[in-house]
């Protein structure tokens, strides 16, 4: 009776956070123009042979617009509902489902740390983000590789999280296919992808307005990224303050385009490459895929564009966060605080009184204060990568007995 009652006040806890999600995120959603529209706009001109790209807004691929083309047979209003209903009860689900994933001691920890990303990401419904879909169909996946449990759905839903955002999910596929996680239903949900891609570019090829997309769509992305874009990391453009991947600091440095990419590349690079030496030579276990997703979690946000809303990828990270907890203490701490800060930036907040006052133009010119008060998202997300590393380089075998993770030959390891 106890635990019942305890389970129930976590599940009352989740409710509320889920209820604050919801509230926020209907309320405040009139108030911005959102990221469904031209979604919503491309996907009706692929039905009706028209040019998605044409508007120059759309940066998103066919796959998007295929996948997502059945809300198009709606008037906008009801696929505005549709869809902000469809990405609200995903995302509550993908954190309940997460959140048991984590070991089971420090529970009210752990279903703290699930609210407070809850209730703190109405912005994923306010925005009518893409990334609401994307990453609720990726963690939700997670949880049916990692489980064990429904594999052809989890690929399923995985696939769909890979056509409409590939940025987001296509690192824990190729884990998957690279760790042997099921590796026949990693391979089928990038397959699928890749179909659904090539069935939304041939149906645009199909009709004359629409047959150079290619070359509209690479227009379109180098028109966000270019000085004053919505995608341009510069220091001069504001709202980059809520751009987390690395070109937001290399740009601090170096002018050229191609000079701060390639310093962030580089520098990905490396990390990645830290990542995969101690992920590569772990064993098989639950405990150690959690830490591993966890930590490639924060990678997927630093290569490529990521706003603010994608850091609730990093309900992914809950797990880690916790076993480091287990392990250590004050080290397990500070990870929980970092990933539940991930849905609090300051930088635009710190911007406006800084520009009311004139003092924006000195604290541009020193950089590293810039990138302190002004970037500090991403060095948050490069100091949580950094504590998870140090995880999986001196936490290997767990001690405790863990479900059993299977492999695509028909064997199965259990610690």
């Amino acid at each position: 009776m106890k635990k019942l009652r305890k389970l129930n006040l976590r599940g009352l806890v989740i409710g509320f956070a889920a209820f604050i999600f919801f509230l926020l995120g209907g309320l405040r959603a009139s108030e911005i123009t959102n990221d469904f529209v031209p979604v919503y706009a491309g996907a009706r001109c692929m039905l009706h042979g028209l040019n998605p790209y044409g508007t120059g807004r759309l940066v998103y691929p066919p796959s998007t617009l295929f996948v997502l083309s059945p809300l198009a047979l709606f008037p906008y209003r009801v696929a505005w509902v549709i869809w902000f209903l469809l990405n609200g009860g995903l995302v509550v689900a993908a954190v309940v489902l997460v959140l048991s994933l984590s070991p089971k001691r420090h529970r009210w920890l752990t279903t703290a740390m699930g609210a407070v990303l809850l209730a703190g990401s109405s912005q994923l419904l306010i925005y009518a983000q893409p990334s609401a879909f994307a990453i609720a169909l990726a963690a939700i996946g997670v949880y049916c590789f990692l489980r064990s449990r429904a594999l052809l759905a989890g690929a399923l839903l995985l696939m769909l999280s890979l056509a409409v955002k590939p940025q987001i999910g296509a690192l824990i596929a190729l884990y998957f296919l690279l760790k042997g996680v099921h590796r026949r239903y990693a391979a089928l949900a990038m397959v699928g992808a890749i179909t659904l891609l090539a069935c939304g570019g041939l149906i645009l090829r199909m009709h004359p307005q629409s047959a150079d997309w290619v070359a509209e769509l690479r227009a379109n992305v180098s028109r966000s990224v270019a000085p004053g874009g919505s995608a341009d990391p510069r220091p001069a453009n504001e709202m980059a303050s809520a751009i987390l991947n690395l070109q937001s600091i290399s740009s601090v440095f170096f002018k050229d385009e191609r000079a701060f990419n390639a310093a962030a590349y580089a520098c990905w690079g490396f990390l990645f490459f830290a990542w995969a030496i101690p992920v590569l030579r772990m064993k098989p276990t639950l405990e150690n895929h959690l830490l591993s997703i966890g930590a490639l979690s924060v990678l997927t946000l630093l290569p490529i564009y990521h706003r603010g809303y994608d850091s609730r990828l990093l309900i992914l990270s809950i797990p880690a966060a916790l076993i480091v907890f287990e392990k250590r203490r004050s080290a397990g701490a500070f990870v929980c605080v970092l990933v539940a800060l991930t849905i609090v930036s300051i930088s635009h907040w710190v911007r406006m009184p800084l520009q009311r006052e004139g003092l924006l133009q000195t604290v541009q010119q020193n950089k590293l204060l810039f990138i302190l008060v002004l970037r500090e998202s991403s060095l948050r997300l490069l100091a949580l990568f950094g504590f998870l590393l140090v995880a999986l380089f001196n936490i290997r075998d767990p001690k405790e007995s863990l479900p059993t993770i299977h492999r695509t030959d028909g064997t199965a390891s259990r610690t």
